[in-house]
């Protein structure tokens, strides 16, 4: 557990552009419904914007459109991954 704070403290900008990435991807294909709250016209933009982090969320989504768990589920692998590539990325150009 101290290994994965330590990783999360030296790679805190990796964490939050993976946060700001995927949640506004998750959000996006959380209201592409017109039936959502959120529902308009951002959310296509958002979505176009995070497709490589949002479209398996919006194939599952328009699938079985009751069920919002999975999609916060395949998100949160997608948070992770994009996390740990930036990591490695960050690290790699000193950035």
């Amino acid at each position: 557990m101290i290994q994965l704070l330590n990783f999360l403290k030296t790679n805190k900008l990796a964490f939050a552009v993976s946060i700001a990435y995927v949640g506004s991807g998750t959000l996006a294909v959380c209201s592409m419904y017109p039936n959502d709250v959120l529902y308009g016209g951002w959310s296509e933009l958002v979505f176009f914007i995070t497709f490589p982090v949002s479209i398996l969320s919006f194939g599952y989504r328009f699938a079985e459109s009751s069920n919002l768990v999975t999609v916060f589920f395949i998100q949160f692998l997608m948070l992770v991954l994009t996390f740990l590539l930036l990591s490695k990325f960050f690290q790699k150009y000193g950035i």
